[in-house]
């Protein structure tokens, strides 16, 4: 469909050709292919591992956008009314599946009651259903294996002595009979949670978010660091110093302030540390698309 209609717009054939395969087929073949000068990819560290070692003898371009362990953190001073519906959507929304996602949820202690009881009934409201069901707030997961490898998150959680407040084997999911056998899981809240647990440190990338409790402002950033990830994250406070100073000092290439996934897409985006290498979006694009070159002509 896109052809056709790049076709129809006037882009000359060649321009832009869509391959369908696996990624060990087709994908291997392309990045190791030497008259591929570039590579854009967006997916998992492994893979990009992969293509990095095939593309090397070639000494390709590389843009990288990979995964995340995004934190937000949640000051005492936050506006809980905005702040409560909106860390729900960027936990759960197209069932935890986007790289953008919040997996880690700080939560000033003197606060963290009231957020958590917030929190938790505003995620309970969050439907489960189907894509043709207008009252759905989130649809099944991608696979079978990946609805089992999200599961296994929450198993090892539960082992480690963490609690599971809601969805996961807590609440039960209520589905149409001619659905109950889809990839289908409730969002999912973990607390009493260590950050050195597989939870807090690896992608799940699923409908599962911690949330826990930080005293100091210093502490938090230290804490939000400590993961290999560096996507994104985001910062609720009233405090405009207090948000600069954060945002500053966090390691992540996006860093939203009071707000998640508002997009001007002039500007770069891309992650730090193991979340990617490189930046695309408009003059980054553009860069990272064509090449520079330097003519002298002497007259």
């Amino acid at each position: 469909m896109m052809c056709k209609l790049l076709e129809k717009a006037g882009v000359p054939p060649g321009v832009v050709n869509i391959v369908f395969g696996t990624g060990p087929r087709v994908g291997e073949a392309l990045v190791s292919h030497p008259e591929v000068p570039l590579i854009s990819f967006t997916g998992s560290q492994p893979t990009a591992e992969r293509i990095t070692q095939l593309s090397a003898p070639h000494c390709k371009r590389l843009s990288l956008e990979l995964g995340g362990k995004n934190p937000a953190i949640i000051f005492e001073d936050a506006n809980l009314e905005e702040c409560v519906p909106t860390t729900v959507r960027s936990s759960f929304a197209n069932q935890g599946e986007i790289c953008l996602c919040t997996s880690r949820i700080f939560v000033q202690k003197s606060i963290y009651s009231e957020f958590l009881k917030r929190f938790l009934e505003a995620t309970r409201l969050w439907k489960v259903g189907i894509p043709s069901d207008p009252s759905a707030s989130m649809g099944a997961l991608i696979s079978k294996a990946h609805l089992e490898k999200v599961r296994s998150y929450i198993k090892k959680a539960r082992a480690e002595g963490a609690q599971i407040l809601c969805g996961e084997g807590v609440d039960k999911l209520s589905l149409p009979p001619r659905n109950q056998g889809g990839y289908f899981m409730l969002p999912t809240v973990i607390t009493d949670i260590k950050d050195e647990s597989c939870c807090m440190k690896e992608e799940i990338f699923g409908p599962v978010t911690c949330v826990v409790p930080f005293d100091s402002e210093e502490e938090v950033i230290k804490r939000a660091n400590s993961v290999k990830y560096g996507l994104a994250a985001t910062v609720w406070s009233s405090n405009v110093g207090r948000v600069h100073r954060v945002a500053k000092k966090l390691q992540s290439g996006l860093v939203w302030t009071n707000c998640w996934l508002i997009r001007e897409l002039n500007l770069p985006f891309g992650g730090m540390k193991s979340s990617g290498v490189g930046r695309e979006g408009a003059k980054d694009s553009y860069e990272f698309f064509t090449e520079v070159k330097t003519i002298t002509i002497k007259h």
